[in-house]
């Protein structure tokens, strides 16, 4: 008879759902502090971290925690929808809808046999692809500083200037207006959608679909192997695989992300490609999607180094893709250092701390806020290092915690970085269901065999 920690291990991926699915909806419902949401993401981290440390996960959730997870994030959906700060269309309440159906399909899609699951599950990306689509033409001229900059700054680098070098007019009163404060790739990824349909949103939404898009093609291609007899069970860890693809674009928040133009989704985007390249044995290619993330914001470098420790990446791509990032920065670095430096550096380091912020900073000591944030980044590194194995479905969890550690502690976590902590926490777990069907997961500190490890 197994063993209380055995029997717990058969349901560590269902708590981490849970856990992901409650801190995206608490985070959403109230994009600031509250006291609730507040509880939710402190007990939260701690029992994340307790389920790494207990390596009860990632493991594949059950078709139950995947309903259960999913009608928690109906809630915020539906009862706080993305409304503030915007100039509504008619085709608002359509987009919302949308929105909520996909959530609805998935739900319909792990209840039924898996023949008709990848078809529930194609069909809820497309309604959530639609969705975000949508919330975009229905929420005209947003009064938040991110997308008043990035419109501004990309039509004056089409105008032959440097948007490190612009101030900004019409930024509502209080916010950013002197600096354009994110590194360079947020500008190359907004251009497009600038250029052909006149918002950045559009090219930012771009870069999210493209990279959900590959990772649900290729836990799509897990379940349908070209040859051979499939294993027992195959099709089914595929298609539940595929379900949790699509509940990362379906989490609460994720329209309103889109409708503000943070540029989360973004980074988001990048990852999940670098992912699905990791998966398809294809490491060498997954190093420009993470030079790309990392020339995107500037904390995504906090996972550079569980990129450079995990075997199927490996620390030399990682130096590559940060020296290839570097080179997306250099140019700017070199055509003003002292305004690229300090839009994209000093201007964190100077930013005051917010009171409405979702984490514990403001109840720390003054001396002790910095080494709270350094602490327990440290912390997620070492709980990622020592207990997780060396998976794929490993990295994108650690991903999720590390962020998450920087966020409890961080002056300015709002629900923006909360939802990207979340939604790499359902990657691991994606990736968990395929990588199953193909190799056993080498344990922590191990390296891989030589047939797993990525060419």
């Amino acid at each position: 008879m197994p063993g209380p920690l055995a029997r717990a291990s058969r349901h560590g991926g269902d708590a981490t759902l849970l856990v992901a699915a409650a801190i995206a909806a608490a985070t959403s419902y109230t994009t600031i502090y509250t006291d609730f949401n507040a509880v939710v993401v402190v007990a939260g981290c701690i029992a994340l971290a307790a389920l790494v440390a207990l390596r009860l996960t990632p493991q594949v959730p059950s078709r139950a925690s995947l309903c259960l997870a999913l009608l928690i994030g109906l809630i915020p959906q539906w009862w706080r929808p993305p409304i503030g700060n915007v100039d509504r269309g008619p085709l608002f309440p359509l987009a919302t809808g949308l929105g909520m159906l996909a959530s609805v399909l998935l739900v319909a899609g792990a209840l039924v046999v898996v023949r008709r699951r990848f078809l529930l599950g194609a069909l809820a990306y497309l309604s959530a692809s639609t969705a975000a689509v949508l919330i975009v033409q229905a929420s005209a001229r947003p009064a938040i500083d991110v997308w008043i900059i990035f419109q501004q700054a990309t039509r004056g680098l089409l105008g032959g200037g440097n948007p490190y070098e612009m101030a900004f007019s019409g930024v509502p009163a209080g916010q950013t207006d002197d600096c354009f404060n994110y590194l360079p790739f947020t500008l190359l990824a907004s251009l497009p959608g600038r250029v052909a349909l006149g918002d950045v949103r559009y090219g930012e939404l771009l870069v999210l679909l493209a990279g959900s898009a590959m990772l649900g093609w290729r836990v799509f291609r897990a379940g349908h192997p070209r040859a051979g007899a499939a294993p027992p069970g195959l099709a089914e860890r595929a298609s539940l695989a595929l379900l949790l693809v699509v509940m990362t674009v379906s989490l609460p928040g994720t329209l309103r992300i889109t409708q503000q133009a943070w540029n989360e989704s973004v980074v988001l985007g990048c990852l999940l490609a670098a992912v699905a390249l990791l998966l398809s044995d294809r490491a060498g290619l997954a190093v420009v999607p993470l030079a790309l993330a990392l020339a995107t914001k500037q904390h995504v470098v906090l996972v550079l180094p569980l990129w450079a420790l995990w075997p199927s990446f490996g620390w030399r791509r990682a130096a590559t893709a940060a020296a290839l990032a570097a080179g997306i920065c250099l140019p700017w670095l070199l055509a003003n250092p002292g305004r690229f430096y300090g839009c994209t550096v000093q201007f964190f380091l100077d930013l005051p701390a917010r009171p409405d912020s979702i984490s514990v900073w403001r109840f720390l000591p003054e001396a002790a806020r910095i080494p709270a944030v350094l602490l327990l980044v440290a912390a997620a590194y070492l709980v990622a290092y020592r207990f997780l194995d060396r998976s794929v479905a490993g990295l994108a969890l650690g991903c999720g915690l590390v962020f998450a550690a920087f966020d409890l502690a961080n002056k300015q976590s709002f629900e923006n970085q909360w939802l990207l902590a979340c939604q790499l926490l359902v990657v691991g777990l994606a990736c968990r269901a395929v990588e199953r069907s193909t190799r056993e997961p080498a344990p922590p500190g191990e390296l891989p065999s030589p047939a797993t490890r990525a060419t």
